[in-house]
C-alpha cells in the first residue's frame, strides 16, 4: 500500500473523493432494499480488515472471523452511517474498536507494522538480506513505542488516515495526535539511527523497503 501511494501518479485526493462517492451510493442501494449491494463493500474491504485482524491477533482463523464479525456490525449499523467521513474511515473505525474490545479481553495486541509487507520486484539476494533486516528493524521499532504512539503511527501511515480521521476513531484531539506522531517519529529516528538502519540505507539509497518507509515516515 505505502508503495503504491508513493509510485502512483494519480492525484490521490481527487481517487479518495471518487472511491466516497461510489461507495456512498452503494450504501444508499442497500438501505432502499438492494441488499446484494453490500456484497461489493465487502469484496472492496475484506482484505483491509482481514489485515487489521492479522495485526491484532496473528491467526487466520481469528482474522477471518474478525472480518465476518465486523462486516456483520457494518451492515446492521448502516443507517447510522451519514457519509461525512468516507465509508472505509467509518468500517476501520468498527473494525479498530472491535478489534481493541477483543484486545482488552484477550490481553493481547501486536501491531499492524509487525505484518507490514512491501513487495520488492527484482532484488538481488543481497538486496533481499539487507530489506529483511531493515523490516525486522522497524518493526522492532514500531514494536517498542508505547501503545498510545503506536496506535497512531498504525492509522496515519500504514493506513493512511488523516488526523480528523484518526480524532473521531481513538477519541483523541487533533493536536494530541499530531504530537504523538511527531514523537513516535523522533522515537523511530533515533532507534533506527542507533540501530545503524539509516546508515545502512545510505549505502544502499534505493533499497526497496527502507527507501519507501523512510520517506513515508521522513526520517
Amino acid at each position: 500500500m505505502l508503495k503504491k501511494k508513493i509510485l502512483s501518479n494519480n492525484d490521490p485526493k481527487k481517487e479518495q473523493q471518487t472511491q466516497k462517492k461510489i461507495d456512498k451510493e452503494i450504501c444508499k442501494a442497500v438501505l432502499n432494499g438492494n441488499t446484494q449491494a453490500f456484497s461489493v463493500l465487502v469484496e472492496k474491504y475484506q482484505q483491509q480488515i482481514y489485515r487489521l485482524g492479522m495485526s491484532f491477533f496473528k491467526n487466520e482463523d481469528d482474522s477471518k472471523d474478525f472480518v465476518q464479525d465486523v462486516m456483520l456490525k457494518a451492515y446492521t449499523a448502516l443507517g447510522s452511517f451519514r457519509g461525512d467521513s468516507a465509508f472505509s474511515t467509518w468500517l476501520i473505525s468498527i473494525a479498530y474498536n472491535t478489534a481493541i474490545n477483543s484486545m482488552r479481553r484477550s490481553q493481547r495486541f501486536v501491531s499492524f507494522a509487525e505484518s507490514f509487507e512491501i513487495e520488492a520486484p527484482g532484488e538481488t539476494p543481497e538486496e533481499r538480506h539487507i530489506n529483511n533486516c531493515v523490516k525486522l528493524s522497524i518493526r522492532e521499532a514500531v514494536e517498542n513505542l508505547c501503545e498510545k504512539y503506536r496506535v497512531c503511527i498504525d492509522l496515519y501511515f500504514f493506513y493512511d488516515m488523516p488526523y480528523a480521521d484518526i480524532s473521531s476513531i481513538t477519541g483523541l484531539p487533533v493536536n494530541t495526535i499530531k504530537s504523538h506522531v511527531f514523537r513516535a517519529k523522533k522515537i523511530l529516528r533515533e532507534y533506527l539511527t542507533e540501530e545503524q538502519v539509516l546508515f545502512r540505507s545510505n549505502e544502499n539509497p534505493s533499497s526497496g523497503i527502507f527507501a519507501i518507509f523512510q520517506l513515508r515516515y521522513d526520517l
